[in-house]
């Protein structure tokens, strides 16, 4: 929770709504075809009893693989911000040290988050291999 939004709750994804996630990951031009995979990680975010977006995270050893999803209607409320910080906290819980993340349109989000752009050469290869362009990735030291 946040100080904008102190009513966010963040649960993990019921197998029933992974259809959602999936359609929802792939409208934002994210990874969606790997919901169920071993070492995924996702969790439904709303505020006040209403679905706000869905987050998760890519789990390789000390590395993972942010996606972050507002729905349409709800974006530009602060809400994004909530739900990086949220999925933050949990990954370093799994383990996690350091986050990357493909920003596709949204680097100055991710930059307003603390995310910077990794050098050419440094992203692991099990996170490379699992983006559409591996050119552009940002990362943030969360543990």
């Amino acid at each position: 929770m946040t100080a904008r939004h102190p009513r966010l709750l963040w649960l993990p994804l019921a197998p029933f709504e992974r259809d959602g996630a999936r359609a929802a990951l792939k409208r934002a031009g994210l990874p969606h075809d790997d919901v169920d995979a071993p070492g995924r990680w996702y969790w439904r975010f709303e505020e006040d009893d209403v679905p706000v977006g869905f987050g998760g995270v890519e789990v390789h050893g000390d590395a993972g693989l942010l996606r972050i999803v507002t729905l349409p209607v709800l974006r530009h409320r602060g809400l994004g911000a909530a739900i990086a910080t949220a999925l933050e906290g949990e990954t370093a819980a799994l383990g996690c040290r350091i986050l990357y993340v493909a920003p596709g349109g949204e680097v100055a989000f991710f930059t307003e988050q603390g995310y910077a752009p990794c050098p050419a050469g440094t992203v692991p290869d099990a996170i490379a291999a699992r983006l559409p362009a591996p050119d552009g990735v940002m990362h943030k030291r969360v543990g």
